[in-house]
């Protein structure tokens, strides 16, 4: 257990001591880390235990490749998702390099929302930053699973959504 969820899991046993109350500690994604150098985080399922219950993609976003970490002269990591093929929903998400603690985080949000790839892929994530590489992840894994129907370039700008009706 990590101190988040020790004081989530504290938190609803005193409400239900104090309020009398029986809440439930429901199961949501927990990251995991270190402030190592490099970092690395973790969130959701391994690739191997993914891959005993699912069948799944696993893209890697190598940070040699995002501008960020090379202006930081922090290039060395990666993020990798993992995505179940036929639900199309992020199910684990591992980060070693710079920043991999907060960018876990994002995955967090991804999985215990459940949204599926093509949802993550459309976040707006902020040029240059080492979130980013989530983002890129996702397009990557979401133009595999549906091919040109993802509808997106990484610079694209936002489609008129303006009406005359």
């Amino acid at each position: 257990m990590v101190v988040h969820e020790a004081m989530r899991e504290g938190y609803v046993a005193a409400t239900n001591a104090v309020l009398d109350s029986a809440a439930p500690i429901t199961p949501v994604p927990s990251p995991i880390g270190s402030f190592t150098d490099p970092e690395y985080a973790s969130v959701g399922l391994s690739e191997a235990s993914a891959r005993q219950a699912h069948d799944v993609l696993v893209v890697t976003e190598p940070f040699d490749r995002l501008p960020r970490p090379l202006i930081d002269g922090r290039p060395v990591g990666f993020c990798k998702l993992i995505v179940d093929r036929e639900q199309q929903r992020v199910l684990g998400c591992h980060i070693v390099g710079e920043r991999a603690v907060e960018l876990a985080q994002l995955g967090a949000v991804a999985i215990a929302s459940g949204m599926t790839i093509d949802e993550l892929a459309l976040v707006p994530f902020s040029f240059p930053t080492y979130a980013n590489a989530l983002g890129r992840a996702a397009v990557t894994a979401a133009r595999e699973l549906l091919g040109t129907r993802i509808g997106i370039e990484p610079f694209d700008v936002a489609p008129d959504r303006t009406s005359d009706a």
